[in-house]
């Protein structure tokens, strides 16, 4: 604690060789702790594996809710992922390859507010008192943002990504072999995908704060925003009005909150120039 607090009475007068050294420590402890997690997911042998498969499973929440809401609405199309699908490995150390990426993958989630956190300890000596207390909830905020988007990649778009590109066809005559790994890097690429989409109101406060995002240009692009959330929601899920809008909402209520915090940000900076 008393090395913490020094650092931090005099972050603004270390040299460069400093701050270098100071960064290594803090990305050294960040590292050790995703490694030891790393390797406890690798001896739990499936955890991580069973847990990026199940998106294509019948028995997956998200499907589930889809097929109720197709039983209810006659509309076949919401049926998504009701088949069991084969995936192969065609590589001698693809398995054991997904073991490991398995691991890392899983620990890279379960660290990520720890290596904010180290992150923000770097930077946060260089800050004023003033702008260190109006970001002092960054990593929490962070990590909550990260969550909430990986979550909504994994929970809502990866089921309907994977029912629709394992299905989709561009002729009868050739037959889909889903290799295994490319499934993980779509599941995965989704979700993480998703946990920087939902970086973005932290982005319009950031930029909201130094001036380079105004409320008005949200307002006014509202609707070229909303053509561009439509036609990704299109692209992520199958054919039919019912799941694009599922997740069209949640995205558009995201640049709406956007412009919530530019005003209240614009509104404290008139306030504190009166």
């Amino acid at each position: 604690m008393a090395e913490q607090e020094d650092l931090e009475q005099g972050g603004a007068e270390m040299t460069f060789t400093e701050h270098i050294v100071e960064l290594r420590r803090l990305l050294v402890r960040a590292a050790i702790l995703f490694g030891l997690v790393a390797i406890i997911f690798f001896m739990m042998k499936g955890v991580v594996v069973d847990w990026v498969f199940a998106p294509m499973s019948p028995d997956f929440p998200t499907n589930r809710f889809f097929d109720w809401l197709a039983g209810i609405t006659d509309v076949d199309a919401l049926r998504i992922n009701q088949t069991t699908v084969e995936l192969y490995n065609n590589k001698m150390a693809g398995q054991f390859s997904l073991h490991i990426r398995s691991s890392v993958i899983g620990a890279l989630v379960v660290t990520f507010p720890y290596i904010i956190y180290q992150l923000w300890s770097f930077v946060k000596p260089a800050l004023s008192d003033v702008v260190r207390s109006q970001t002092k909830r960054i990593v929490w905020e962070v990590s909550m943002w990260f969550f909430i988007g990986f979550f909504f990649g994994y929970y809502c778009i990866s089921p309907l990504a994977a029912n629709f590109l394992i299905g989709y066809e561009v002729s009868p005559t050739v037959q889909n072999i889903i290799d295994v790994s490319s499934y993980m890097s779509t599941v995965m690429g989704v979700s993480f995908a998703a946990a920087l989409i939902f970086q973005l109101p932290l982005l319009v406060r950031l930029l909201s704060s130094i001036g380079l995002m105004k409320a008005e240009f949200m307002r006014k692009y509202r609707k070229v925003a909303a053509a561009v959330l439509l036609v990704l929601s299109a692209i992520i899920t199958p054919p039919d009005v019912f799941s694009q809008v599922l997740i069209f909402i949640p995205l558009y209520l995201l640049y709406e909150y956007g412009i919530t915090i530019a005003v209240k940000i614009e509104k404290r900076k008139a306030e504190q120039e009166e």
